[in-house]
């Protein structure tokens, strides 16, 4: 399905029905990677009405000249939010990598809408130079798989995932490779140094909800460190720091990932 948002066409799809849950994806992919590691779990819940767009220049959606700053790429996002369920339903919201960073754009815009949060291995420290990140580290390896992938297939995963397996590389190949010839390049380097223009992590109260954080111990694309100087941003958080996870925690930790979400949602519901 499409929506217009500010001038762009907004690629979604919407499972389920009953409280809103939007979910936004991390940069330069498209939703599937936030929907393959959710929907087994949200299909166990018959109360939640899940909402999974792809950002502009991303996956299905269009592209837009005019967005030029991540403060444009909240403003889609809000814009979205507002055409598709109305100016004053709450929702809940969730957010991979830095689809975690504007989670919380939408979070300190929209708080009193906001009725759970989770980040997924969000992005903290905007700039890359400014985050504390871990040396890489590689936990397991199948030697045969590795030597079976193309030179192009290795870069992908070298330094990214910490879990090099067959069933976790099976996953990474069908959620994330797809999407990543996908983007507007243009649009893309337009955003990548470009924060908010606001202290997005600057809240006059802590958020009081539901709040769920789960981070990768090998993350090296956003660390985990960063996540304590906003913790105090949320009176109602479970934090979480995986071993032997990076940044495609959701892969590489399933179990752990899927315990802690219905954890999560369980508290929703409670």
């Amino acid at each position: 399905m499409i929506e217009r948002a500010c001038d762009t066409d907004i690629s979604y799809s919407i499972f389920g029905q009953g409280f809103p849950v939007i979910n936004l994806h991390g940069y330069g992919i498209d939703h599937c990677s936030m929907k393959a590691s959710l929907e087994p779990i949200f299909a166990d819940y018959d109360r939640f009405q899940r909402i999974y767009f792809d950002l502009p220049g991303m996956g299905r959606s269009g592209t837009n000249p005019q967005i030029l700053s991540s403060d444009d790429m909240l403003e889609v996002t809000m814009q979205f939010i507002d055409h598709l369920l109305g100016p004053d339903q709450p929702f809940i919201l969730t957010g991979l990598s830095y689809g975690g960073y504007l989670a919380r754009g939408v979070l300190h815009k929209m708080k009193g809408r906001v009725r759970a949060l989770l980040l997924i291995c969000p992005v903290i420290g905007f700039r890359r130079k400014s985050r504390q990140l871990p040396d890489f580290r590689l936990w397991e390896q199948d030697e045969s798989l590795v030597s079976a992938l193309t030179p192009n297939e290795f870069k992908t995963i070298d330094q990214f995932l910490t879990i090099q397996t067959k069933p976790v590389w099976e996953r990474f190949k069908q959620e994330i490779n797809p999407s990543l010839v996908l983007p507007d390049p243009g649009l893309m380097e337009r955003i990548r140094d470009t924060e908010f223009s606001f202290e997005v992590d600057t809240l006059e109260l802590p958020f009081d909800n539901p709040t769920l954080i789960l981070l990768g111990r090998s993350d090296v694309a956003v660390g985990y460190k960063d996540a304590w100087k906003v913790y105090d941003n949320f009176s109602d958080a479970t934090l979480v720091v995986l071993g032997r996870a990076g940044h495609s925690l959701q892969m590489e930790q399933a179990a752990l990932f899927e315990t802690h979400v219905r954890a999560w949602l369980d508290q929703i519901i409670s």
